[in-house]
């Protein structure tokens, strides 16, 4: 059974979905690919794979975004499966909001020394 937040209408993913084309820009800056997914029923779910060679720091790419947009990160991220890294975005009074998720490069993942292993 649903609460009743979970039927409370929301204008968050409309608002996102109208900023993605320049999300999607400022990731690939960065280096990352940004993709939907989610069900679009509360928020907008974003995830962000490192797509080049190099790639910025989530700081860096996370500055770049709230300074565009006015979008509030509320937190220092959330560490997910796979060791995705998790931010919550908000927009307004909250009522807008992204879940954007950072998945881990294969240098971080398995560290400078490895890679010329591989």
């Amino acid at each position: 059974m649903k609460t009743k937040d979970q039927l409370k209408p929301n204008f968050g993913p409309a608002y996102a979905a109208a900023m993605y084309p320049g999300l999607a820009a400022i990731f690939h800056r960065h280096g990352y690919a940004l993709a939907c997914h989610g069900s679009l029923a509360r928020d907008f779910d974003l995830i962000a794979v490192p797509w080049t060679e190099t790639v910025s720091d989530h700081a860096t790419v996370l500055k770049d975004v709230t300074t565009e947009y006015a979008l509030c990160l509320t937190d220092d991220g959330e560490i997910k499966n796979h060791g995705r890294r998790a931010y919550k975005l908000y927009c307004g009074f909250g009522e807008c909001a992204i879940d954007l998720s950072f998945v881990q490069n294969t240098e971080a993942r398995n560290g400078p020394e490895n890679r010329e292993k591989q």
